[in-house]
């Protein structure tokens, strides 16, 4: 390898073949998800987003079927007053989707239909992430940033469900993307402005990023300018092409973003300030999520400082996560503003391009672990609220992976001399061996944390035992009751009743649903009265196993879901309950 390559030289335009590679990738993982769906009990976010999207279904058929009155406020309101706290883009696609399965059996089993839409949102950050490492490092870059996202076990699982937190990280990268284009291409402003729209109408994320590409393009322009401004003149023509000073790219996300995002959302369109002050409310003013966080269990803000990073370094693969770090550093010139690079660090590999992408990746992966950390955020739970950082880390990690086969190319050309000039073999051979070498670790994880995704921690934590030993979040979302299936059929009398703990009753009752539980298996809203009673064990339901054993008069339960040894759910046994 050079001393001096210039950043992102081994950057490549995306073909059409490119272009089917990453449907294909993400055709082949939205397969995996929903082949692998079969066995994962609903959680409580999803049985909401269950609820609206079956709302809003006959809203959408009701206008399909051309009723004069659906425009009306009464109906839309009827409608889309559910679950208005969140856009309804997601919900939509939700609603699309049942009504196909209603009308044409689409899915085996309805969760299926709810969740299809997730799945392939989820899906299309495979494609992103491929063109864009691609882009930027080369198409070996790029696929490892593709399957090393899929790997990631806490991805996995949400990429799964029937809920917002992995489309949304599709709909982030789609609109970075689209920004990093409008720098040197500002016809790619229009695009950046129609991806926020769809990015606002997904989730309250996108809320961060004009901030984030502001942050970037002031870095930008600022370098920009002080290196026009000390151009020659004979360099005058070559000084100002490539970037443009003219931020196109916020007119288009201004213009465009937030009309999509109103029209989207029928709810929007009666007292529309009114609502969206409600709606922007409601997520700044959010109810906090308890998280444990070694040994300690936080009902407010802030979270502790480390939360986001120690959470990272125990639940994704350790080779990706070693390779993204990797990443990081080999970049980290590029991260540099000129003046340091010419009177400090003058020597070294890689140069920064002139649009400064290394400092929107950076910044683009850091935001998001960041937001967590200020005292102003609500407390949340689990790693799903920084997924975006993990995609970015993953671009860092592709370019990492792409200098590895590189130098592994050119050992193998050096020693295996029979195959001197095979340029294609080796390279092969390199890209697929380091393939294996850093993404089987993460795949076996990634295998081992189904269906128990949020309950999965890497050896980095001692694995699942060691990570509870340290007092990190077991699971939450109530969705391990679907693994209690198998037992409640084999075991629970007929027409016992169950008081189901964090679960709800919609993601309950979907297992009867798909035709996996009993449909005798009542859910009980008493305790006292219910034949069975389950814990999920999280610090903050402690409290339940007492509560228990009080009302049912016995300590012992009849059956403990585990995993890896370590106690998942807890079943109880009324003695008192009815023959």
């Amino acid at each position: 390898m050079t001393t001096h390559e210039p950043a992102l030289a081994r950057g490549v335009t995306p073909t059409f073949r490119d272009h089917l590679l990453g449907v294909a990738l993400a055709a082949i993982y939205t397969a995996i998800l929903l082949a692998t769906s079969t066995n994962l009990g609903m959680n409580r976010d999803e049985g909401f987003y269950v609820d609206a999207g079956e709302s809003y279904a006959r809203w959408w058929g009701a206008l399909f079927s051309g009723d004069e009155h659906v425009l009306e406020r009464a109906s839309i309101d009827a409608a889309w007053e559910n679950n208005h706290e969140h856009p309804s883009l997601p919900k939509s696609l939700f609603a699309m989707s049942w009504l196909a399965q209603q009308r044409w059996d689409v899915f085996p089993e309805d969760s299926m239909a709810f969740r299809f839409p997730g799945m392939a949102m989820s899906a299309l950050s495979l494609w992103i992430l491929y063109l864009f490492g691609m882009r930027l490092f080369g198409r070996r870059a790029g696929l490892f940033a593709a399957l090393a996202y899929a790997l990631i076990p806490a991805v996995f699982y949400h990429a799964h469900l029937d809920c917002f937190d992995t489309p949304i990280v599709s709909m982030l990268l789609l609109v970075t993307y689209c920004y990093y284009r409008s720098i040197t291409e500002p016809v790619w402003a229009v695009w950046t402005g129609v991806a926020y729209g769809f990015c606002l109408e997904t989730k309250h994320n996108a809320w961060i990023l004009p901030l984030v590409f502001l942050v970037h393009f002031i870095f930008v322009v600022g370098l920009e300018r002080a290196r026009r401004k000390s151009a020659l003149a004979s360099e005058a023509k070559a000084a100002s092409s490539g970037v443009s000073l003219v931020p196109w790219w916020l007119l288009g996300m201004v213009l465009l973003g937030p009309p999509l995002f109103i029209g989207m959302w029928p709810w929007m369109w009666n007292d529309t300030l009114q609502r969206v002050g409600e709606y922007i409310g409601f997520h700044v003013n959010h109810v906090h999520y308890n998280i444990a966080y070694l040994g300690h269990t936080y009902f407010s803000a802030p979270s502790p400082m480390g939360y986001a990073w120690v959470t990272t370094l125990f639940t994704v693969p350790f080779t990706t996560l070693l390779l993204g770090a990797i990443g990081i550093v080999l970049r980290s010139r590029a991260f540099m503003p000129a003046w340091f690079l010419a009177r400090v660090w003058t020597r070294g590999n890689p140069e920064p391009d002139r649009a400064r992408t290394d400092v929107l990746l950076f910044g683009s992966f850091f935001t998001p672990m960041f937001v967590l950390m200020m005292p102003s955020t609500p407390i949340f739970g689990g790693t799903k609220h920084f997924l975006m950082a993990y995609a970015m880390l993953m671009l860092f990690a592709g370019y990492a992976f792409a200098r590895l086969c590189e130098a592994l190319s050119t050992e193998l050309e050096r020693f295996w001399k029979r195959f001197r000039g095979q340029n294609q073999l080796q390279q092969g051979l390199a890209t697929v061996g380091l393939l294996g070498l850093f993404l089987a670790p993460a795949l076996r994880d990634t295998a081992h944390s189904h269906p128990f995704g949020l309950s999965f921690y890497t050896a980095v934590a001692g694995g699942v035992p060691g990570a509870a030993d340290l007092g990190m979040n077991r699971q939450f979302w109530g969705f391990t009751t679907g693994s209690l299936v198998p037992w409640f059929n084999r075991t629970l009398p007929p027409d016992a009743s169950v008081w189901i703990c964090d679960s709800t009753y919609t993601a309950f009752h979907m297992l009867q649903r798909d035709d996996r539980l009993r449909e005798d298996i009542r859910v009980a809203w008493d305790l006292r009265s219910a034949d069975y009673a389950i814990v999920h064990h999280e610090d903050h339901f402690n409290i339940v196993d007492f509560q228990i054993w009080e009302a049912f008069g016995r300590v012992d339960p009849v059956y403990v879901l585990r995993y890896d040894g370590v106690p998942i759910v807890s079943v109880y046994e009324n003695p008192h309950r009815g023959p």
